[in-house]
């Protein structure tokens, strides 16, 4: 039977002189949906801030007019909190700059540190140049501003930026943008079974690694002196050459240890997508706790390049663009939960949050 009990309400978002805080600091607002719970703010926060903890949990409490949320403040680092969830003022959160209707904001203060402009020309998936045009954030609040991104586009939210006094700016990442997925397993698979293993999710892929092999150095090599005024006699040349086929010989008996390659499928007009495989010695974040993964781990990373990379680092891209994305962030899903049924343990986007692997 569904649950009919009404939802608590929130508290309204103080306005801005409730909250004035020093010049050295700055305040930016994340706007979500009402079925965003708090603790999916902390375990996204963990994701990028190993010591975050709630000094005082949100709570819900009776009052004469129902019951009501108590905003909490989550601790991310030692210059910065997160408090609430709080309501807009007004239904569709407007009043906070959002560009379309958010359900729960919460507070974000932290260090305000700014550097120079960015490059102009460069990329800007995120639109934190477009953001901060004047200036950067750097160290606290560029790792701040960019892991609210992430968290908009895995949400599905939005974040209101405060660039200068009584300025602010607003960015609604695209979550269709995050096609990336990485597989971090304790489980190696020789470039053969990795190939199988990607073919039994697209008859396409091909292992990166194969060419046309190497035939060996000219028949002149070691008899024809490369100068033609070279000083060196025809037996010092022969020497030095048999010297170096000692070397070259001796890495065909013994090769060194593979250490990474890659399988990939070519999608033509919409790209490359391919499966890189390596060792990590220091994991992320997300893998801390993992048996498995206490000294490394491996990683498959699964990842789209398309033809056109200038419009992919856009923040808007063309239409193409998206066209490409969307038939190739099929094929994604498809070879990493192929390679996930192979080798099992955690997938994460490419904001490095876990995924259900269910969801991919």
């Amino acid at each position: 039977m569904a649950d009919l009990t009404p939802a608590p309400s929130l508290p309204p978002f103080p306005a801005d002189s409730a909250l004035d805080i020093a010049d050295l600091y700055v305040r930016h607002v994340l706007g979500v949906a009402d079925d965003v719970d708090p603790s999916e703010i902390e375990a996204l926060a963990l994701s990028r801030f190993p010591s975050t903890t709630w000094e005082i949990p949100p709570t819900e409490e009776q009052t004469p007019d129902g019951r009501q949320v108590r905003p909490g403040t989550l601790r991310v680092s030692r210059h910065t909190v997160i408090t609430g969830p709080y309501a807009p003022r007004t239904e569709d959160g407007r009043d906070l700059g959002f560009d379309h209707g958010v359900d729960m904001v919460y507070d974000v203060q932290c260090p305000r540190e700014r550097g120079p402009a960015p490059y102009r020309g460069g990329g800007d998936r995120d639109g934190l140049a477009r953001v901060f045009a004047d200036g950067l954030p750097i160290r606290e609040e560029w790792r701040l501003s960019s892991w609210l991104v992430a968290v908009s586009r895995r949400l599905g939210g939005s974040v209101r930026f405060a660039v200068a006094d009584g300025v602010t700016t607003h960015v609604t990442p695209d979550p269709a943008v995050s096609v990336d997925v990485t597989v971090y397993s304790g489980v190696w698979l020789d470039p053969e079974a990795a190939e199988r293993v990607c073919q039994q999710a697209n008859a396409g892929a091909r292992l990166a690694s194969t060419g046309i092999p190497w035939e060996g150095p000219p028949a002149t090599t070691g008899v024809v002196p490369a100068l033609p005024d070279s000083p060196l006699t025809p037996a010092q040349l022969k020497a030095i050459h048999e010297r170096a086929d000692a070397v070259d010989v001796a890495a065909l008996r013994d090769p060194a240890p593979l250490t990474g390659y890659a399988v990939e499928v070519d999608l033509g007009r919409d790209g490359l997508v391919s499966v890189e495989v390596g060792g990590v010695e220091s994991v992320p974040l997300v893998l801390r706790g993992a048996p498995w993964a206490q000294n490394g781990a491996i990683s498959y990373l699964v990842r789209w390049t398309p033809e056109d990379l200038v419009d992919w680092q856009r923040e808007v891209p063309s239409f193409g663009l998206k066209v490409s994305r969307t038939r190739a962030a099929g094929v994604v899903a498809q070879l990493a939960r192929a390679v996930y049924a192979a080798v099992g343990g955690e997938v994460a986007d490419q904001d490095e949050f876990l995924m259900d692997p269910e969801d991919v």
